[in-house]
């Protein structure tokens, strides 16, 4: 399957980062046709765990491959310099401090 453009996954062995190239008949781009098919049981999925974090907490999804932690990735606003940035992009910013700074536990990449 495919997340946002890559068709690499990267994991963690200690200090090491391993990337993983996914076989498989099935690739998607779409978050929610990957969950649909993950829990459909056509193969495992690389998502972020705010897409799916309602279906971890049910069981619906398990986690695998949890001897190796997701590489660690941020999320970044990149403006131009000055002051007072435009409304929307103030807004934006705002957001998505709202989104990603306050939930670190839904807001990670997990393979299920």
């Amino acid at each position: 399957s495919v997340m946002q453009g890559t068709e690499t996954w990267q994991f963690m062995d200690g200090e090491q980062i391993v990337t993983v190239r996914p076989q498989g008949r099935f690739k998607a781009d779409n978050g929610t046709a990957l969950v649909t098919a993950a829990i459909a049981g056509l193969g495992i999925a690389y998502l972020p765990e705010g897409l799916i974090h309602e279906h971890l907490a049910s069981g619906t999804l398990v986690p695998v491959m949890t001897r190796h932690p997701i590489r660690p990735a941020g999320v970044f606003v990149v403006r131009p310099p000055g002051q007072h940035p435009a409304r929307k992009i103030r807004i934006l910013t705002e957001m998505l401090i709202e989104c990603f700074g306050k939930a670190p536990d839904v807001v990670g990449t997990a393979p299920v």
